[in-house]
C-alpha cells in the first residue's frame, strides 16, 4: 500500500501539538524561543532552553499573582491593581530577592558631568608633568 507515507502522516498527526501543551505549560515556548534568538544572547541554545524559561516565566507570573490575589481578597477588592502586585513582591521574601524590589531607587543614576570629567582629567594632568 502506500508504507512510507503512512508512517509520515502518522508522525505529522503527534508532533502538531504546540511546544508548550507538550510542555504542560501556559506560556508560549515558541514565542520564548524565537525571542532568545532575536536577542542574540548566545549563538546557539539548547532545544529545552526555551521550554525551562518559559516555565520559570511561568512560575514567577503565578507566584506574584497568587499572593496579590490573597493581598487584594484582605484588602476587600475584586480587582488586583499595580500596588497590589507591588505589595506581593515587596512581601514574599523569594520575588523580592529575585525581582530586586530591595534595590535603593538611587543606585542606578548616572554619575554627573563634572564629577566624571574632574577625576580622569586630574590624573592625565599630573602625569604630563
Amino acid at each position: 500500500s502506500g508504507g512510507p507515507s503512512e508512517g509520515s502522516e502518522a508522525k505529522a498527526k503527534k508532533s502538531r501539538s504546540s511546544r508548550s501543551s507538550r510542555a504542560g505549560l501556559l506560556f508560549p515556548v515558541s514565542r520564548v524561543d524565537r525571542q532568545l534568538r532575536r536577542g542574540r544572547f548566545a549563538e546557539r541554545f539548547g532545544a529545552r532552553a526555551a521550554v525551562y524559561l518559559a516555565a520559570v516565566l511561568q512560575w514567577v507570573t503565578h507566584k506574584t499573582m497568587d499572593v496579590a490575589g490573597k493581598i487584594s481578597k484582605k484588602s476587600k477588592q475584586q480587582c488586583i491593581s499595580p500596588s497590589h502586585l507591588q505589595m506581593a513582591v515587596q512581601k514574599n521574601s523569594v520575588l523580592k530577592q529575585l525581582l530586586r524590589v530591595g534595590m535603593p531607587r538611587g543606585s542606578g543614576r548616572a554619575i554627573p558631568q563634572s564629577q566624571r570629567v574632574a577625576s580622569p582629567s586630574k590624573k592625565k594632568t599630573t602625569k604630563s608633568k
